[in-house]
Protein backbone atom coordinates (compact mmCIF):
# COMPACT_ATOMS: atom_id res chain seq x y z
CA UNK A 1 0.00 0.00 0.00
CA UNK A 2 3.04 2.58 0.98
CA UNK A 3 4.20 1.86 -2.92
CA UNK A 4 1.36 2.38 -4.09
CA UNK A 5 0.93 5.29 -2.29
CA UNK A 6 4.28 6.64 -3.00
CA UNK A 7 3.81 6.03 -6.93
CA UNK A 8 0.55 7.75 -7.49
CA UNK A 9 2.49 11.08 -5.15
CA UNK A 10 5.13 11.00 -7.50
CA UNK A 11 2.54 10.86 -10.62
CA UNK A 12 0.80 13.79 -9.51
CA UNK A 13 4.52 15.78 -8.46
CA UNK A 14 5.33 14.61 -12.37
CA UNK A 15 2.34 15.53 -14.07
CA UNK A 16 1.92 19.00 -12.00
CA UNK A 17 6.07 19.73 -12.51
CA UNK A 18 8.23 22.11 -11.07
CA UNK A 19 8.56 25.44 -12.73
CA UNK A 20 12.80 25.36 -13.13
CA UNK A 21 15.32 23.14 -12.37
CA UNK A 22 19.36 23.96 -12.27
CA UNK A 23 21.73 22.45 -14.62
CA UNK A 24 25.44 22.43 -14.27
CA UNK A 25 28.62 20.66 -15.60
CA UNK A 26 31.31 20.04 -13.84
CA UNK A 27 34.83 18.85 -13.85
CA UNK A 28 36.86 17.44 -11.16
CA UNK A 29 40.27 17.47 -9.92
CA UNK A 30 41.98 15.71 -7.03
CA UNK A 31 44.56 13.85 -5.40
CA UNK A 32 45.50 10.63 -7.58
CA UNK A 33 42.91 12.49 -10.72
CA UNK A 34 45.19 12.81 -13.37
CA UNK A 35 44.15 15.31 -16.32
CA UNK A 36 41.85 13.94 -18.86
CA UNK A 37 41.54 10.75 -17.35
CA UNK A 38 37.83 9.24 -17.16
CA UNK A 39 37.60 10.75 -13.36
CA UNK A 40 38.11 14.49 -14.81
CA UNK A 41 35.86 14.54 -17.98
CA UNK A 42 33.26 16.40 -17.27
CA UNK A 43 29.47 15.66 -16.23
CA UNK A 44 25.91 16.99 -16.46
CA UNK A 45 23.60 17.29 -13.16
CA UNK A 46 20.28 18.78 -13.83
CA UNK A 47 18.05 19.15 -9.88
CA UNK A 48 14.83 19.90 -8.76
CA UNK A 49 14.39 19.59 -5.63
CA UNK A 50 12.76 17.92 -3.62
CA UNK A 51 12.08 15.41 -5.78
CA UNK A 52 14.14 15.08 -9.28
CA UNK A 53 17.52 14.57 -10.14
CA UNK A 54 19.52 13.85 -13.32
CA UNK A 55 23.53 12.65 -13.80
CA UNK A 56 24.88 11.97 -16.94
CA UNK A 57 28.14 10.76 -16.52
CA UNK A 58 30.78 10.91 -19.26
CA UNK A 59 31.50 7.25 -21.01
CA UNK A 60 33.92 5.11 -19.67
CA UNK A 61 35.93 2.75 -22.98
CA UNK A 62 37.67 1.27 -20.62
CA UNK A 63 35.27 -1.18 -18.91
CA UNK A 64 32.31 0.02 -21.14
CA UNK A 65 30.32 1.64 -19.21
CA UNK A 66 27.62 5.17 -19.49
CA UNK A 67 26.40 6.24 -16.13
CA UNK A 68 22.75 7.56 -16.50
CA UNK A 69 21.23 8.05 -12.81
CA UNK A 70 17.49 9.66 -12.92
CA UNK A 71 15.56 9.72 -9.60
CA UNK A 72 12.19 11.51 -9.77
CA UNK A 73 10.80 10.23 -6.85
CA UNK A 74 9.79 7.79 -5.48
CA UNK A 75 11.72 6.53 -8.74
CA UNK A 76 15.49 5.48 -8.99
CA UNK A 77 16.84 4.26 -11.94
CA UNK A 78 20.38 3.50 -12.66
CA UNK A 79 21.57 2.83 -16.25
CA UNK A 80 24.17 2.08 -18.45
CA UNK A 81 23.88 3.33 -21.90
CA UNK A 82 26.37 1.46 -23.84
CA UNK A 83 24.81 -2.05 -22.82
CA UNK A 84 21.16 -0.66 -22.00
CA UNK A 85 20.43 -2.18 -19.06
CA UNK A 86 19.90 -0.57 -15.80
CA UNK A 87 18.20 -1.27 -12.09
CA UNK A 88 14.62 0.44 -11.06
CA UNK A 89 13.78 0.46 -7.26
CA UNK A 90 10.99 2.39 -5.31
CA UNK A 91 12.18 4.79 -2.44
CA UNK A 92 11.34 3.37 0.72
CA UNK A 93 11.97 6.81 2.53
CA UNK A 94 10.10 10.01 3.26
CA UNK A 95 8.99 12.14 0.45
CA UNK A 96 11.76 14.05 0.39
CA UNK A 97 14.58 12.01 0.18
CA UNK A 98 16.28 12.97 -3.49
CA UNK A 99 19.52 14.14 -2.67
CA UNK A 100 23.27 14.47 -5.02
CA UNK A 101 25.96 15.46 -2.35
CA UNK A 102 29.07 16.47 -3.17
CA UNK A 103 32.01 15.34 -1.02
CA UNK A 104 29.82 12.49 0.22
CA UNK A 105 31.13 9.89 -2.10
CA UNK A 106 34.60 10.67 -1.88
CA UNK A 107 34.29 10.73 2.16
CA UNK A 108 34.08 6.60 2.64
CA UNK A 109 35.57 7.38 6.02
CA UNK A 110 33.57 10.56 6.64
CA UNK A 111 36.11 12.63 7.71
CA UNK A 112 34.27 15.71 6.58
CA UNK A 113 31.63 15.43 9.06
CA UNK A 114 28.52 18.11 8.50
CA UNK A 115 30.26 19.02 5.06
CA UNK A 116 29.08 15.31 3.66
CA UNK A 117 25.51 17.36 3.88
CA UNK A 118 26.63 20.08 1.16
CA UNK A 119 24.49 19.29 -1.91
CA UNK A 120 24.97 20.43 -5.97
CA UNK A 121 22.21 23.14 -6.85
CA UNK A 122 22.53 24.44 -2.85
CA UNK A 123 26.17 25.03 -2.29
CA UNK A 124 25.68 29.06 -1.68
CA UNK A 125 22.78 28.38 0.72
CA UNK A 126 24.60 25.69 2.34
CA UNK A 127 27.93 27.51 3.22
CA UNK A 128 25.29 30.75 4.18
CA UNK A 129 23.32 28.76 6.82
CA UNK A 130 27.00 26.97 7.96
CA UNK A 131 27.92 31.20 8.74
CA UNK A 132 30.49 31.37 6.21
CA UNK A 133 30.43 35.01 5.51
CA UNK A 134 31.50 36.62 1.63
CA UNK A 135 34.78 37.99 1.49
CA UNK A 136 36.74 39.02 -1.41
CA UNK A 137 38.00 35.68 -3.73
CA UNK A 138 40.60 35.72 -6.11
CA UNK A 139 40.64 37.10 -9.98
CA UNK A 140 39.27 34.79 -12.32
CA UNK A 141 39.67 35.71 -15.92
CA UNK A 142 40.06 38.78 -14.89
CA UNK A 143 37.21 39.02 -12.51
CA UNK A 144 36.75 39.49 -9.11
CA UNK A 145 35.17 36.57 -7.30
CA UNK A 146 33.35 36.52 -4.10
CA UNK A 147 34.49 33.75 -1.43
CA UNK A 148 32.92 31.77 1.69
CA UNK A 149 35.16 29.34 3.65
CA UNK A 150 33.95 26.77 5.94
CA UNK A 151 36.71 25.65 8.41
CA UNK A 152 35.51 22.91 10.62
CA UNK A 153 37.83 20.48 12.91
CA UNK A 154 37.57 17.89 10.00
CA UNK A 155 37.86 19.76 7.24
CA UNK A 156 37.65 23.20 5.25
CA UNK A 157 35.96 23.87 2.44
CA UNK A 158 35.96 26.96 -0.09
CA UNK A 159 33.19 28.25 -2.60
CA UNK A 160 34.44 30.99 -5.43
CA UNK A 161 31.21 32.37 -6.79
CA UNK A 162 31.21 34.72 -9.59
CA UNK A 163 29.23 37.60 -8.22
CA UNK A 164 28.19 39.14 -11.30
CA UNK A 165 25.82 36.30 -11.61
CA UNK A 166 25.68 34.33 -8.25
CA UNK A 167 26.68 31.15 -9.13
CA UNK A 168 29.41 29.20 -8.68
CA UNK A 169 32.65 29.22 -10.01
CA UNK A 170 34.76 26.37 -8.56
CA UNK A 171 34.22 24.38 -5.15
CA UNK A 172 36.81 23.13 -3.36
CA UNK A 173 37.46 21.19 -0.13
CA UNK A 174 39.98 19.06 1.86
CA UNK A 175 39.06 16.32 4.53
CA UNK A 176 43.10 15.12 5.49
CA UNK A 177 43.37 13.44 2.12
CA UNK A 178 44.41 16.20 0.01
CA UNK A 179 42.43 18.96 -2.16
CA UNK A 180 39.66 18.23 -4.32
CA UNK A 181 38.48 20.59 -6.79
CA UNK A 182 35.01 20.66 -8.84
CA UNK A 183 35.10 23.42 -11.79
CA UNK A 184 31.73 24.45 -12.13
CA UNK A 185 31.71 24.52 -16.20
CA UNK A 186 28.13 25.63 -16.57
CA UNK A 187 25.82 26.38 -14.06
CA UNK A 188 22.51 27.73 -14.76
CA UNK A 189 18.97 27.66 -14.12
CA UNK A 190 16.55 26.96 -17.34
CA UNK A 191 12.95 25.68 -17.53
CA UNK A 192 12.10 22.10 -15.86
CA UNK A 193 12.07 19.10 -18.91
CA UNK A 194 10.06 16.61 -17.40
CA UNK A 195 11.23 14.59 -20.54
CA UNK A 196 14.41 14.31 -18.55
CA UNK A 197 12.96 12.48 -15.63
CA UNK A 198 10.59 9.82 -17.16
CA UNK A 199 11.58 6.09 -17.45
CA UNK A 200 14.27 5.66 -20.34
CA UNK A 201 12.89 3.85 -23.64
CA UNK A 202 14.92 0.76 -25.07
CA UNK A 203 16.51 -0.05 -21.45
CA UNK A 204 16.42 -3.82 -19.99
CA UNK A 205 15.35 -3.10 -16.20
CA UNK A 206 15.81 -5.38 -13.15
CA UNK A 207 13.92 -4.64 -10.53
CA UNK A 208 15.11 -4.10 -7.19
CA UNK A 209 12.66 -5.29 -4.42
CA UNK A 210 12.12 -2.79 -1.46
CA UNK A 211 14.04 -3.44 1.22
CA UNK A 212 11.11 -4.06 4.72
CA UNK A 213 13.93 -4.29 7.33
CA UNK A 214 14.55 -7.84 7.92
CA UNK A 215 17.76 -9.22 7.49
CA UNK A 216 18.68 -12.51 5.68
CA UNK A 217 20.54 -15.34 7.90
Amino acid sequence: MRICLLTLIALVLQAQGPETMKKMVVRLAGPGIKANSYSALPKTIYVSPPHFARIEDPPDARVGVQKLTIVAEPDAYSINLVDKKGTHAIDQGGPNDTHVPILLPFDVKHRCGALDKLEFGSELEFFQASGAKEQAGPIVNAKPTAEYVIQTQQAKATLVMKPDKNIPEKLTWNCGDGTYVYEYITYEEVPFDPSLFAKPAGIQFKEIPPDDGTENG
